[in-house]
Formats: structure tokens, sequence, C-alpha cells
């Protein structure tokens, strides 16, 4: 884009390619790049779109464009800095130790993932095991309530 934009010559053509050439940059190719050096650069042009001696990007996208653009370039630039190609799922944590008792016994026996099934029957242990420690120990008095309700459902 520095080549094109630096030949002004006031041809509607050369504008045409100068609108055309700044347009190919888009959100989805900021997303596909992985060099900072080229991320820097694009970061810089788009800032100095509006101080005249680049023709083009102030031109060819309006100012909300721009900043969609040079937002996106700043949180790619931080990703990278950060030694990620992509950013993190949306959504919360899911922490098993921070499940209450009666919701890590229900997705143990719900959960379709089997590597979650080992942290969470992981977790069930170590959970026990504490509780053995600690002196409570577990009653023997049958299943757990969930345990129970699936029993009755399944007619045991």
């Amino acid at each position: 884009m520095h080549r094109l934009f630096a030949i002004e010559s006031p041809s509607s053509d050369h504008y045409a390619r100068t609108r055309e050439t700044a347009r190919c940059l888009t959100v989805d190719r900021i997303r596909e790049c992985r060099h900072d050096d080229d991320l820097a650069r694009c970061e810089t042009m788009l800032l100095e779109a509006r101080s005249d001696w680049l023709y083009g990007l102030d031109r060819a996208f309006n100012r909300a464009e721009r900043g969609t653009l040079l937002v996106e370039v700043r949180n790619r630039r931080h990703l990278l800095s950060l030694g990620r190609t992509a950013a993190k799922p949306k959504g919360p944590r899911f922490d098993v130790t921070l499940l209450p008792d009666a919701a890590l016994l229900r997705l143990i026996q719900t959960h379709d993932d089997p590597g979650m099934m080992v942290a969470l029957r992981a977790e069930r242990t170590r959970r026990q095991g504490r509780d053995n420690e600690n002196g409570a120990g577990t009653d023997s008095s049958g299943p757990d309530p969930v345990d129970r309700r699936i029993l009755r459902r399944n007619g045991g």
C-alpha cells in the first residue's frame, strides 16, 4: 500500500485502484496475520490516515470503519504479544473445584465429554479423601439423593 499511495497522480483510475487496495484490509485478514511488524505498520497507517500524506485510507474507509480496523489490529497485536493465535472462547471459566457437591454429582452422571468425566470423578475422589481426613466421612445409608432420583427414573 505504501508504494501505491506514494504515487499520487490525479486520475480516477489511480484513485479507484487505491481505494480497491485499501479495501483489501479487512477484519478477517487482520485476524489471520501472524506478523507483529506488519500489524504495526498497519496501525500506523490507520492512525495517520487523516494526516494528508497518505491518500486512500481516509477516503476508502469512513471513521467508524477505520476505528473498527484499528481496534482489531491492536487486539491482534496484544494476542500475539501474549503468544496466542486466537482469542479465548467467551463464557465463564469452568472450575470443578468451585462446584457444589450436588452439581458435581449431577455432572458426573450426565456429562457427555469423557475427558471432563475423568476430571469430575477426580474432584469427587479428592473431596471424599478430604472429608475422610477431616473425620466427616460418608454415611453408608445408601446412594446420594441425586443417585436415588436417577435410580427411580431408571426403574431401579
